[in-house]
């Protein structure tokens, strides 16, 4: 699977689950206004006896309370909705095998070569000790994550970090846009 048809797949997947709970929270939204409209106007009558100002701005406090409460479970909402997103996608990241995976790993290699001549790797898959062994890499050691390596120079003061993780890290601000935008256009 391309990462073209990969980054479509969680956009379209995305976008369906980002529906159903938008439709969830705005119904949740008009039932809690809909319920401080009802206690605003109750206690509004109540108070008649102490005149329409103190009832009108209670009701007024009410609706603001309200409002900034079902704006509130929105914003949660959305930032479930894009926090399932992001987990998705880590979960394909992980599933990324093949031919695929091993021409980024051997991108990540090959341009640690360039940049340190003298380089080892630490890898995160086994996939990535046969990549680097095949390209004259010493492996120095393993890292946790979803995917990919991080090239370091011989000595081991730089480093090029190319796992999935970090790069997910890197563009995580550009992610959240993009996601926005596809998720949410209405509110972009």
């Amino acid at each position: 699977m391309s990462l073209e048809k990969l980054v479509q797949h969680i956009e379209r997947d995305a976008e369906q689950e980002a529906s159903r709970i938008i439709a969830e929270a705005k119904q949740q939204a008009d039932d809690i206004i809909r319920k401080a409209k009802e206690q605003a106007k109750k206690d509004a009558q109540e108070i008649a006896s102490q005149g329409e100002k103190n009832a009108r701005r209670t009701r007024e406090k009410r609706l603001a309370a309200a409002r900034r409460a079902a704006r509130e479970q929105h914003m949660r909402v959305k930032e479930e909705v894009m926090q399932e997103c992001l987990q998705r996608a880590r979960e394909m990241l992980s599933a990324v095998k093949g031919k695929e995976y091993e021409k980024a790993v051997r991108a990540a290699i090959e341009e640690g070569q360039k940049v340190f001549s003298d380089c080892v790797v630490r890898v995160s898959r086994e996939a990535d000790r046969k990549i680097a062994d095949r390209l004259g890499v010493e492996v120095a050691g393993t890292v946790d994550g979803l995917g990919g390596v991080i090239v370091q120079s011989a000595d081991g003061s730089r480093q090029i970090d190319r796992t999935f993780d970090a790069l997910m890290e890197r563009k995580m601000g550009d992610l959240r846009i993009m996601m926005a935008e596809q998720l949410f256009p209405e509110e972009v």
